[in-house]
């Protein structure tokens, strides 16, 4: 699988920011492997963005690459070439089939991982987004899990690991993908090509090292930010609108499912600074730093309690989002809820 070496790649430069508190995953699992104590199992859990598939993809390298150095995949050999390159025969990458995965995708993944590798030492079968498996799925990757293959290692990948059987996670280590602190992320962002200051794109991606990434490369959250100021001046003034007009226009501008959630992220940002501000009006608290004379002349116009429901049906609707509940419905109620407060 293709690798991010921001994602992958252990930390430099990063002395005397937390580094002894807190280690990247992908790091971490190189530890593991350097020292002879990888698993059979494991699940990644974490927020879009957060480096689960890079590291997985590190995963897969440390257990094939034919010129480890320091512990470390080389970048170079053969097997990782292939890896890079998605090619790897090695390497089975089970993505969904529509919403879900499904009972078929699991049994064929099954047959494939239990051949003996043909050109490395272990077989990986990663499992994206396990926590949408069905029933039947998540029964078939629990008989696998019980019963191990002999040259495998399984990963599963998932954003909400409680959507995820019991019974498989107690058969899995899990590993948990938690923001990075603020600073080493930022140190981290000064090694890249960066169209916005690294301690803002930092700020701004609370800890979300992909997020992070896509602000420094110009990615349109930037501007998507514009589109969130120009919605909370339109709804919590509370004056008449066009709701329909607004939810259509939202739904045509957000595109997809993770277009409505990066909008729905940056939304809760700049509530979060609005009421940060009405209550304390102390600009290091802020994450949008940039635009605190903005957030100072909306925020003395509403009270606390009107901007923590405006936030509260931000965050209830994101969870809609992301158990798939239909978009245009979802941006109905976010209207409503901001609109009327409640």
């Amino acid at each position: 699988m293709g690798e991010r070496p921001f994602l992958s790649s252990p930390l430099n430069g990063t002395k005397g920011l937390d580094a002894g508190r807190w280690v990247a995953p992908a790091e971490m699992l190189g530890r593991w492997a350097a020292a002879g104590r990888i698993g059979h199992a494991y699940l990644f859990v974490g927020p879009a963005g957060m480096g689960k598939r890079a590291a997985a993809g590190q995963l897969a390298r440390l257990l094939n690459c034919e010129r480890l150095d320091a512990g470390r995949p080389c970048g170079q050999c053969h097997a990782c070439v292939l890896m890079t390159r998605n090619m790897h025969p090695e390497v089975l990458v089970i993505t969904p089939s529509g919403a879900t995965l499904k009972l078929e995708q699991v049994r064929e993944a099954h047959q494939t991982l239990l051949l003996r590798p043909a050109v490395g030492r272990r077989r990986v079968g990663i499992f994206e987004h396990a926590d949408r498996l069905t029933i039947p799925a998540a029964n078939a990757l629990l008989s696998v899990l019980e019963d191990p293959p002999a040259y495998a290692v399984l990963v599963l990948l998932a954003e909400n690991g409680q959507a995820v059987l019991p019974t498989i996670r107690s058969r899995c280590h899990v590993l948990d993908f938690r923001p990075w602190p603020e600073g080493m992320l930022a140190a981290r962002l000064e090694q890249e090509t960066s169209a916005v200051p690294p301690r803002l794109a930092a700020a701004l991606a609370q800890g979300n090292p992909g997020m992070a990434l896509r602000l420094t490369r110009g990615d349109d959250l930037l501007a998507g930010r514009v589109r969130v100021e120009r919605f909370l001046e339109e709804t919590l003034s509370g004056a008449s609108l066009n709701a329909y007009g607004l939810a259509a226009d939202l739904e045509s501008y957000t595109r997809d499912r993770q277009g409505t959630l990066d909008f729905l992220d940056v939304l809760q940002l700049c509530l979060r600074d609005l009421l940060v501000w009405r209550i304390a009006a102390n600009p290091q608290l802020l994450i949008n730093r940039d635009r605190m004379g903005w957030i100072a002349a909306l925020a003395c116009r509403h009270q606390p309690a009107r901007l923590l429901r405006a936030l509260s049906a931000a965050a209830y609707v994101r969870d809609a989002v992301r158990q798939n509940v239909l978009r245009r419905l979802c941006l109905d109620l976010l209207i409503l809820r901001v609109v009327e407060g409640d």
